[in-house]
């Protein structure tokens, strides 16, 4: 799986946290946002560089193989491991990469109706 990007940098991070809920956004993926950059981590958006009041955090001298390890899915610690190596990259490397949050609102739409059209056909 590849990492996906998304720039959320002109959200507050309470904005920020709730578009982290979306289908859009996975397990593995980064999210620049106005505190740094972030990593989704199963169902929470977990920060990587930055300090953050809303968004998570590793505990301090918690090395991000150690709490890889707590992964409860196989595959799951060796996406997180990719994801935060990809944090590393410098921010212009990112931005660049990133999907736009109207992108992300795109897909969230596009997720949302297909939801939808399953409900309507008994999925």
């Amino acid at each position: 799986m590849q990492t996906k990007i998304f720039d959320l940098r002109d959200l507050d991070m309470a904005s920020a946290y709730d578009w982290s809920q979306c289908e859009a956004v996975r397990h593995g993926d980064l999210m620049l946002v106005a505190d740094g950059v972030a990593i989704m981590c199963e169902a929470w958006p977990v920060m990587v560089a930055g300090a953050s009041d809303v968004f998570h955090r590793v505990a301090d001298g918690v090395t991000w193989e150690a709490f890889a390890q707590d992964c409860p899915r196989p595959g799951m610690a060796e996406q997180l491991l990719a994801g935060v190596a990809v944090a590393q990259r410098p921010v212009a490397d990112l931005v660049a990469a990133a999907v736009t949050y109207s992108e992300l609102a795109d897909l969230a739409e596009l997720a949302l109706q297909a939801a939808l059209a399953d409900a309507r056909v008994g999925v």
